[in-house]
């Protein structure tokens, strides 16, 4: 839509909506479902086995004896998956509070905030990796990554309906799907944190390991993330 200003010329008028939704997030949800759909039609039994896992510590460890449990396709799509899912949300939040960490505008900033939550859990896992071999580790720190990564999985799942609702909501009602969206993740965390104890039980393993375990690489990178998103907001 065209109007006129002081001078004559004709300018675009810019568009005012009470959402956050762009044209791009239509491709970005077309991939979402469709990387869904593929998995819910060609893997479904394993799809079912996997989520059975995040509860069932049990299933969880013969899901890690029969296969490449990080390295399978349903794992990686799923991986993949999280990483849209919560880099919408993510879009969304910086949009809503105006946090200024790049220049990026549209899917470009999008792309970054996917391509953050991929690397930071992809960092996570070498440094885990590294970790196994230098504690030689008797397997908890493999099964304890696999729950977190399962986890993501799941939220990937969960939080897809939520994305869509940050996208098309009136943006006066999305403090509150934040806060829910804060409250939902942190009980997450505490659930995957409570399986990693409850794993240790099963190994001969000091305590304090644990928790130096889950301090340096669960609890600390969350708190230096939190100091860095309230700088940022304030």
């Amino acid at each position: 839509m065209l109007q006129i200003n002081n001078t004559g010329q004709l300018i675009p008028e810019l568009r005012h909506t009470p959402n956050l939704y762009e044209y791009w997030m239509l491709a970005a949800f077309f991939v979402i479902l469709v990387v869904l759909a593929y998995v819910r039609a060609a893997y479904t039994r394993r799809l079912f086995r996997l989520f059975s896992s995040l509860v069932r510590i049990q299933i969880l460890r013969q899901v890690m004896r029969e296969e490449l449990v990080f390295s399978h396709r349903v794992s990686v799509l799923l991986f993949i998956n999280f990483a849209l899912v919560i880099g919408l949300i993510l879009f969304g939040a910086s949009k809503f509070y105006g946090w200024n960490f790049t220049q990026a505008e549209g899917w470009e900033l999008y792309l970054i905030y996917v391509a953050l939550v991929a690397g930071v859990y992809l960092l996570k896992l070498v440094l885990n990796f590294i970790l196994r071999k230098v504690l030689h580790d008797p397997g908890i720190v493999k099964e304890y990554l696999f729950e977190v990564f399962l986890v993501n999985k799941a939220l990937g799942v969960i939080f897809l309906p939520l994305a869509i609702a940050i996208c098309f909501i009136n943006v006066g009602s999305l403090n509150i799907l934040f806060n829910v969206i804060g409250v939902l993740f942190l009980l997450f965390i505490l659930f995957r944190l409570f399986q990693g104890l409850l794993m240790s039980f099963s190994y001969t393993v000091s305590r304090v390991y644990i928790i130096l375990y889950l301090c340096t690489l669960e609890i600390l990178p969350f708190m230096v993330v939190w100091k860095l998103f309230n700088t940022e907001i304030a």
